[in-house]
């Protein structure tokens, strides 16, 4: 961690919300992953839940404020959609202020992120299949590599959810797609990344389509005849 990111945090906290209930710092100056740009995380419970980013003593910082009800309603919408945003920033957080109730919440989170989503039911495991499929057709069709770009990012947020919600895995996003990839089995993500690097530096598609095939051949395959959705 950053020298000083702790104490700005906690003197942020004295300046902006002295008194709230709880604060946690999170993210990546408490995992020891920071970079020039990373920002201070802080998980604060107050009274009004909101979300804000202030700049405070040189550094960017951005405040996630619940009350703890809105942050049980988030830690449990989080299970449903498979992506843990609150349930990581807690579990991963070092207490500022709060004491015992702090730790509580950390703990809480840590076992909810240990447990996982959770199981995402067939018909939107199919929902997923269906578009990945979608994106394979096109993305094999294709004749225009301005288009495929686009065809495989919207692939690739389909896939990887798709690999992570079969199996009952927390799903991300951006930077966190990878890292839930990785976590989940780091072979994968390793053949992932190289059938995309495949993809956006050679324009060679043929790797990248193989492999989601072998993903969904499990599973049926790719899925287009027969499938049903309900409006």
């Amino acid at each position: 961690m950053k020298r000083d990111a702790f104490h700005t945090a906690r003197a942020f906290i004295d300046s902006y919300f002295p008194d709230c209930q709880s604060a946690v710092l999170s993210g990546s100056v408490v995992r020891g992953e920071e970079t020039p740009s990373s920002d201070l995380d802080i998980v604060v419970i107050d009274r009004e839940p909101f979300r804000q980013s202030y700049y405070y003593c040189k550094w960017p910082v951005e405040v996630f404020v619940h009350n703890k009800d809105s942050l049980e309603d988030a830690l449990f919408i989080e299970t449903q959609h498979g992506i843990p945003l609150m349930t990581r920033l807690c579990a991963e957080g070092m207490v500022i202020k709060g004491g015992r109730e702090a730790e509580k919440m950390i703990e809480e989170a840590k076992k909810s992120l240990i447990e996982g989503p959770c199981a995402l039911p067939l018909n939107k495991l199919n929902e997923l299949r269906y578009a990945i499929s979608d994106n394979l057709d096109d993305l094999e069709g294709s004749e225009r590599p301005e288009e495929d770009i686009y065809s495989v990012s919207s692939l690739t947020e389909s896939l990887h959810q798709f690999i992570l919600r079969s199996n009952q895995k927390w799903a991300g996003e951006g930077k966190w797609m990878y890292r839930s990839l990785r976590d989940y089995d780091e072979a994968l993500a390793v053949r992932l990344t190289e059938c995309l690097q495949s993809f956006y530096t050679r324009q060679e598609k043929g790797e990248l389509i193989r492999f989601v095939d072998e993903i969904l051949a499990p599973h049926g395959g790719r899925l287009f005849h027969d499938y049903y959705a309900r409006f």
